[in-house]
């Protein structure tokens, strides 16, 4: 029972419960709802009460491996680290023993963590979360394009749901907000060598949450969501809880339009890093594959690969 009320709670963190909404939902007696809250709040949780309104779950800031999992709607592993060189690196190593389910590894900080092209990702303790998400593929295939804009669309989602923040996405998965990114992600793919295919994907994920200072090189882009407090396990289960329904469904590009909704790129100028070549246009679309529609000077060019690294918005503030 205390299981069940803690994974309703978590899932409707956003506004109060009342106990008669989980009596009804739990088929139990009010008291039952009322004494096993208590037993919650005994262990530990903080769960807000207020007469007359119900409970609202309040979680707490120190990563807990149970207190996810019980927010959890599928059945994944889920490994928590104080400090950890990289939660990317974990889970190649991890692929190795071929899971055979999902399992999820989470860490306060990282030492050595990794974006793009193998740049640093500043990670310090306490101010952020770093996530990744070993999928065994089992015989299925890969569509990188809509697996990457899909988690970017799901994370930016999660944060306005939670925090009422208003993301934009910078192509392809750079989630930004107030003019800064705040958050990083990327996917790996591990290589079965026998068969020649892709035994298992990762989905590694930064987020900057209550950052105040940055390095004097990344102060300029980087930000955070300047939150003065945040339950990094409910953030955690949200997370994940998008993550696993998304890869289910990603490969129908039903998310697409909600993806162009948050564009921080369609109908601007940007230059697109490829190969070593820069190539300027502007920004007419975002294909349903999740390539990058771009109208340069030599016409309309359709891009699956690149990095935007300039982005000229004249009637915004973001420069990056």
């Amino acid at each position: 029972m205390k299981e069940q009320i803690l994974q309703y709670l978590m899932l409707h963190a956003d506004g109060y419960v009342s106990g008669a909404e989980l009596a009804t939902e739990l088929q139990v007696s009010r008291n039952t709802i009322w004494k096993t809250i208590q037993q919650l709040k005994d262990a530990g949780y903080q769960i807000e009460s207020q007469h007359r309104v119900g409970y609202r779950y309040r979680g707490g800031n120190v990563l807990n491996a149970t207190t996810i999992k019980q927010g959890l709607q599928t059945d994944i592993a889920v490994q928590v680290f104080n400090t950890i060189d990289s939660t990317n690196k974990f889970a190649k190593n991890l692929a190795v023993t071929a899971p055979t389910k999902p399992v999820a590894i989470i860490a306060n900080e990282q030492t050595a963590g990794y974006g793009r092209q193998g740049r640093a990702y500043y990670s310090p303790a306490d101010d952020g979360l770093y996530l990744s998400l070993l999928l065994p593929m089992h015989d299925e295939r890969l569509n990188s394009g809509l697996l990457t804009t899909g988690v970017a669309t799901a994370v930016a989602d999660t944060l306005a749901k939670l925090y009422h923040v208003q993301p934009q996405i910078k192509w392809v998965n750079d989630v930004i907000v107030n003019q800064h990114k705040v958050v990083g992600i990327m996917t790996e793919g591990i290589a079965d060598l026998e068969s020649g295919t892709l035994s298992h994907v990762i989905i590694g994920i930064g987020l900057n949450l209550t950052n105040v200072e940055f390095p004097t090189e990344l102060s300029q882009k980087v930000g955070s969501l300047g939150l003065a407090d945040v339950d990094r396990n409910q953030l955690a289960t949200q997370l994940l809880n998008a993550l696993l329904t998304l890869v289910t469904t990603y490969q129908t590009a039903t998310f697409m339009a909600r993806y162009r909704e948050l564009s921080l790129v369609i109908g601007q100028e940007v230059t697109l890093s490829r190969y070593g070549t820069e190539i300027s246009g502007r920004v007419t679309d975002i294909a349903d594959d999740g390539a990058l529609i771009l109208n340069t000077k030599d016409g309309a060019q359709s891009f699956t690969s690149g990095e935007i690294t300039k982005v000229n918005i004249l009637n915004g503030e973001y420069h990056g």
